[in-house]
């Protein structure tokens, strides 16, 4: 999915927000070789950790979050990539007109979130707000208000792409097993809690292999104008 969107090419600066622990870093810093440069970004040094450990030369980390992202003068960068994370940044319009300034004319920005008024935005506002330890106090997007963000902030209109992902389970309730864990539920939170709103609220069908629970994501791109 990174490569289908983001496409990272050989010598490109890339920035990535909301990095966690590598699972798209070390395949882009790959993707772009010793010429290019990958900026990760992330506020946790506990996710950033196995980057840390692995980190090949081109990978630049910056610990902070979004809000306090600055690169040094002279970096121009190609493309801003950023999965499952933009819901977190506070201040999105702050942000993206401040990544502009260090972007390329033409240079991609592609986020791949959870979006408003989707099954996905339910199952966290009704379900994850609740049983996660640490809260879920976030804002989604929606795709009429991410318009006015990039005409705002002098990105091109947006493109978006409706994914149908899936996460995929041999096993029924090693789904609220997972989900409990992904969101590190409250004791009073059980993973059939997880399960169950999962259910209701997402959908999970058998499959030959096993299970699937339906995981709808967006992928937004436009182009600094």
């Amino acid at each position: 999915m990174m490569f289908d969107f983001l496409a990272p090419q050989c010598g490109e600066a890339i920035l990535e927000i909301g990095a966690g622990s590598g699972f798209f870093s070390f395949d882009i810093s790959t993707a772009i070789g010793p010429e290019g440069r990958l900026f990760v970004v992330d506020p946790s040094p506990d996710q950033l950790r196995p980057i840390y450990d692995r980190a090949n030369e081109n990978i630049t980390i910056m610990q902070r979050p979004a809000e306090d992202i600055s690169l040094s003068e002279g970096v121009a960068l190609d493309a801003i990539w950023s999965r499952g994370a933009f819901h977190h940044v506070k201040s999105k319009e702050a942000v993206l007109s401040n990544l502009a300034q260090f972007a390329k004319p033409g240079a991609r920005l592609v986020i791949c979130d959870i979006f408003s008024g989707t099954k996905l935005s339910d199952y966290f506002d009704e379900h994850v707000a609740i049983s996660c330890t640490t809260g879920h106090e976030v804002s989604f997007l929606s795709k009429p208000y991410a318009k006015s963000l990039c005409k705002l902030t002098g990105w091109s209109e947006p493109k978006f792409t409706d994914l149908a992902l899936q996460w995929h389970f041999e096993r029924k309730e090693d789904i609220g097993v997972f989900l409990s864990l992904l969101h590190s539920n409250k004791p009073e939170y059980s993973h059939k809690h997880s399960l169950d709103d999962a259910e209701r609220l997402l959908g999970i069908r058998r499959t030959p292999q096993g299970w699937a629970l339906n995981w709808p994501m967006t992928v937004m791109t436009a182009i600094k104008e």
